[in-house]
């Protein structure tokens, strides 16, 4: 369960804040020569090094699966996460790595659910990661997120922050409190994508309403900007403290909820 930090102060003077906050990442496009990501095993391996020297234990790995763009199989996805895996090994790079996707919003996905062909993650694999157009209305949003949940999957929607449809925190509440689980990028918090989507992802964050912090990485040049934001106190005490990001590496994973939302 979350620590509520609604009418707290968001940390403590003189509070020792941790250097590397954040032990699993739950977005990120490592797997070679699949999505948009990594091109290559090499960029593979020197994007895995780089989120392993910012302090990650585990990385999941989690490619588009799109139709038309990024027709990614279950089966191509597990393929590419063996291959990965071995290589790892092989160069004795000290990190565990999983594979999930980042599913697009669409007909296709509700297939692949009902085949049993998609790739949650989690202890329990409840949490499904999902993404929408840029410009999609937030009700077609929540209607499709009831019908992951009815398919006993918890939704996790990529990126909030940079949706322009969802640019006000009414909106925003209103997906939290349908049962949407938000999965804030971490370079949104330095500017990397827009003011904008820092704006809203700074809110986000000191409202207490990310469950789970992702890098997104796609390439070695955004690694900077993840770096950038461990020198922001807030949020290397919301990952440290509030977000479910750590919770991944133990048997249970807490569920998290939105009753802490009652005042808000």
């Amino acid at each position: 369960m979350f620590k509520t930090l609604l009418n707290k102060p968001l940390f403590r003077k003189n509070i020792a804040l941790p250097q590397y906050p954040l032990t699993v990442d739950v977005h990120a496009h490592i797997l070679p020569h699949i999505d948009d990501g990594a091109a290559s095993v090499e960029q593979s391996i020197a994007m895995i090094r780089g989120l392993v020297a910012l302090g990650f234990k585990k990385i999941i790995a989690t490619p588009h699966v799109m139709s038309g763009f990024y027709d990614n199989s279950y089966e191509d996805i597990l393929q590419s996460l063996s291959l990965l895996r071995a290589i790892l090994k092989r160069y004795q790079i000290p990190v565990e790595i999983e594979a999930s996707a980042e599913y697009y919003l669409e007909e296709n996905l509700f297939r692949s659910i009902k085949r049993g062909e998609v790739l949650p993650f989690g202890s329990d694999r409840k949490y499904l990661l999902f993404e929408a157009s840029f410009i999609e209305k937030p009700n077609y949003i929540i209607e499709s997120a009831l019908r992951i949940q009815q398919a006993g999957f918890i939704p996790v929607l990529a990126h909030p922050e940079r949706y322009i449809s969802l640019n006000n925190i009414d909106t925003l509440t209103k997906l939290l409190f349908s049962g949407i689980l938000f999965q804030v990028n971490i370079g949104s918090l330095t500017g990397y994508y827009s003011k904008q989507a820092q704006e809203i992802a700074e809110i986000l964050v000191k409202k207490n309403m990310v469950a789970f912090f992702g890098s997104n990485c796609h390439n070695e040049s955004q690694l900077k900007s993840i770096k950038a934001a461990y020198d922001l106190p807030y949020f290397c005490y919301a990952a440290k403290e509030n977000a479910l990001n750590n919770s991944l590496l133990e048997a249970q994973t807490p569920v998290w909820s939105t009753a802490i939302y009652a005042k808000i």
